[in-house]
């Protein structure tokens, strides 16, 4: 069992009880009477349109011409196909998105979490046939120090919208140093055994959901993971995805 700071999930959950009962203005902008976004800045939300890669890329400018269900991958996919089976995520981890994740994650501002929300209820379940939603977790030690995992908070809420089960399997096994900054070699490298399935997950068809994918380097790590374990198929969901400058 996770060991539970005190300290730092009462100042998370007060604060957003607090905020609860006193509701502020738009969280980006100030404007309005309620800790939601306005619809002036849901509309500055970047969306991933258009079919994309197996790893969550959009196909460029010739992606009005792929018709088919299954995209062709990107130049990466090719080289080193991954594990999991899809990926989607409806934002792009630009501006604003990145602002919000930051203060959401590394601030404890669970107040961004109930601003999108209505942006989550409406989601739909990208692949009809899943069994179930599996948290990637965080450490032990990073989740102490912030008071919360927002994986598991993210997957809680998704399994809740899409009328899913939710499996906490997995379990970050060592104490990975941040991805920031790190090239997609040194994230592989980082990755390598971090992550424990806690029991069999045969025959199951699983969304794997975190908050942001940018290498896609802790998805492969985790989804191969649990097909070691028995799934029958991973597909990863986040709630934004880096794309690639060029």
């Amino acid at each position: 069992m996770t060991p539970v700071n005190l300290k730092a999930a009462t100042k998370v959950y007060c604060r957003l009880f607090f905020n609860h009962i006193n509701p502020s203005p738009c969280t980006l902008c100030g404007k309005g009477e309620s800790h939601s976004l306005c619809p002036d800045c849901l509309r500055l939300l970047a969306r991933v349109t258009g079919p994309v890669c197996r790893c969550g890329l959009p196909h460029g400018d010739d992606a009005t011409a792929v018709t088919d269900l299954t995209p062709p991958l990107c130049g990466r996919c090719i080289r080193q196909p991954p594990p999991f089976s899809a990926s989607q995520s409806p934002l792009q981890y630009t501006f604003p998105v990145d602002a919000l994740i930051t203060r959401y994650k590394h601030r404890a501002d669970l107040t961004v979490e109930r601003a999108i929300t209505p942006l989550l209820a409406e989601t739909p379940l990208p692949w009809a046939d899943t069994d179930a939603v599996c948290p990637l977790p965080v450490h032990w030690r990073r989740q102490w120090r912030r008071g919360f995992d927002q994986g598991t908070r993210l997957a809680n809420l998704m399994g809740q919208y899409w009328q899913r089960p939710v499996l906490p399997v997995l379990v970050r096994q060592r104490p990975t140093p941040s991805q920031q900054g790190l090239t997609r070699r040194q994230r592989q490298r980082n990755l390598r055994k971090a992550f424990r399935c806690q029991r069999s997950v045969t025959g199951l068809r699983l969304i794997l959901i975190d908050d942001v994918m940018t290498t896609g380097s802790s998805a492969r790590a985790a989804a191969q993971c649990l097909i070691d374990h028995g799934a029958a198929e991973v597909r990863v969901w986040t709630l934004a995805r880096t794309l690639d400058p060029r």
